[in-house]
Formats: structure tokens, C-alpha cells, sequence
């Protein structure tokens, strides 16, 4: 089991990788623990900033649900729309790194 993990920090960048099975083990359990509680965590936050919005009148209301969802998909669209176009006018590079 190859469990490597690459990052970098202030033009120094490094490669933590585990010498034997047993670390790499380990280290997969840990990081798969922080990853699910770390979406937990977002979960949580995000239930109590829905729950502050919920006071507005233009957040969408619990029967109103596909309407908003079928607004992110415009929103979507226009978004990669404008990448496509930009880039094809010579608005917009996308330079890899």
C-alpha cells in the first residue's frame, strides 16, 4: 500500500512517504478519520450559517429547493461558459504549474 502526500510551503516543498506497511497503514486510518471529520465539521457549520439565512426573504425557503438548485446549474453554465468563450477570444490563460 503506497501511501504518499505531497505539499508545499514558502518555495519549499516536500514528500511525506512511509518507510513501512504498519506506517502506512496508520497513516491511511488518520488521514481517512481527519477527512470524514473534517466533513463533518463543515456539515455542522454549514447547518448553522443555513440556519441564520433561513431568516433572509431571499434565501430559498424548504419547499423551494429545486428552484435554487436549477439556479446553481445556470450559474454553473455561465460560469464555464465564460471560460470557454474568454479563453477562446484570448480573454483568459490557463496556465498549468
Amino acid at each position: 500500500m503506497e501511501a504518499s502526500i505531497s505539499t508545499a510551503a514558502s518555495e519549499s516543498s516536500w514528500d511525506i512517504v512511509p518507510t513501512n506497511a504498519i506506517a502506512s497503514v496508520i497513516f491511511f486510518v488518520l488521514f481517512a478519520y481527519f477527512f470524514f471529520r473534517h466533513f463533518l465539521f463543515v456539515l455542522m457549520f454549514m447547518d448553522l450559517v443555513i440556519s441564520w439565512l433561513r431568516k433572509f426573504s431571499w434565501f430559498p425557503s424548504e419547499g423551494k429547493r429545486m428552484k435554487a438548485f436549477v439556479h446553481w446549474l445556470i450559474a454553473l453554465g455561465l460560469f464555464f461558459g465564460f471560460l470557454f468563450i474568454g479563453r477562446s477570444i484570448g480573454w483568459i490563460d490557463i496556465i498549468p504549474q
